[in-house]
């Protein structure tokens, strides 16, 4: 697909990955069709069994149908504390638990993840955390990132991701530059680093590393970091994602934001987040919405201020990491046997100690 034979709105669209928060998949399926959303992102409260999940999403593959580009399927499937799937699957022990035990079960659980999430039609999962986990900030991270240092964190996060490449599904590190320094966590209140050394000399590590290692996607926290993203978070600073991902990091594929609405709890924030994070220097915009006139409120603010001269370099990013990929919009997937998946995963589980 060449960039030339989309139009304006089209490229707009790309640009983003929306979910809606309840079951009406509708308004969301409305955006595909009208709005040519790049891509859509499933929660656990978007259906009641693995069915219903299975069925929506080959809703939003045939909604997508007529539209140039295919769509990106995306979930936050980490295992552990952050499960989106349905609950006939079970869930997987804390990642921190079971790369701490060792990695050969890291490998052996994401090569089950990965395997569950393409023969169930997803694309594209929101993990791992490349966060350095520590004891001060438990709640925050809760056992989400890997065990170990720098040095552990990369070689886990390497096998994790690699069985993702042999599936054909991206995967997204998160959160650069690291949410272990904080003590907040960011779904309530947005933390504020003043110690930006510490960033940089330890908790942007493992993402410079992973980056160094050929990663295809970044995901981008809420953090404000004193002398390093100016007045706004680092998901919407232009000035830190330049500065930092794409010149520091040497970064030149995909950064997807956090979540948005997240951004919506700060009145400081709230009313400049389109504006300011169709410009950062992000490719993708992770947008959660409550109906179809949210969305399309949230879009045309897009359409008004977005930079169209670098609008062609973001969507050029993103249709290379689809093309990469061999993203496709076909119904070619059936499910998975869940007794057998069930089985495996409690044979990995039965090995680890942990929560």
């Amino acid at each position: 697909m060449m960039i030339k034979q989309l139009c304006f709105e089209e490229k707009i669209g790309q640009r983003f990955i929306i979910g809606i928060n309840d079951y009406n998949i509708d308004d969301v399926i409305y955006l595909i069709k009208n709005y040519y959303i790049g891509g859509v992102i499933l929660y656990k409260k978007n259906y009641s069994n693995y069915e219903e999940m299975l069925k929506i999403i080959k809703q939003l593959k045939n909604a997508n149908k007529d539209n140039k580009i295919p769509l990106f399927i995306a979930i936050d499937q980490e295992g552990g504390f952050v499960n989106r799937l349905p609950k006939e699957i079970h869930n997987f022990k804390n990642i921190y638990d079971i790369s701490k035990k060792n990695n050969e079960l890291v490998k052996e659980s994401s090569k089950i993840i990965s395997s569950i999430l393409k023969e169930s039609g997803i694309n594209m999962n929101l993990a791992p955390v490349l966060d350095i986990y520590n004891n001060s900030n438990s709640k925050v991270l809760y056992k989400r990132c890997f065990y170990g240092n720098v040095l552990d964190i990369c070689n886990s996060a390497k096998l994790f991701i690699s069985e993702f490449d042999k599936n054909n599904v991206i995967s997204v590190v998160k959160h650069f530059p690291g949410h272990g320094i904080t003590k907040l966590d960011s779904h309530f209140l947005i933390p504020y680093i003043f110690n930006y050394k510490e960033i940089l000399n330890k908790h942007i590590l493992p993402f410079k590393k992973m980056i160094n290692n050929g990663i295809d996607a970044v995901m981008v926290g809420h953090f404000v970091i004193r002398g390093m993203t100016g007045f706004y978070p680092s998901s919407i600073s232009k000035k830190f994602i330049t500065t930092y991902l794409r010149e520091e990091c040497n970064y030149d594929k995909v950064v997807i934001t956090d979540e948005l609405n997240m951004l919506n709890r700060n009145i400081l924030y709230k009313y400049n987040c389109i504006k300011k994070a169709i410009n950062s220097d992000s490719d993708i915009l992770l947008v959660k919405i409550r109906n179809k006139n949210e969305g399309i409120k949230i879009i045309k603010k897009a359409y008004k201020y977005a930079n169209k001269d670098m609008l062609d370099i973001n969507v050029k990013r993103i249709i290379n990491l689809k093309d990469e990929y061999k993203i496709n919009d076909y119904i070619n997937f059936n499910g998975i046997d869940i007794d057998k998946f069930n089985n495996d995963i409690s044979k990995i589980n039965s090995k680890v100690i942990g929560d």
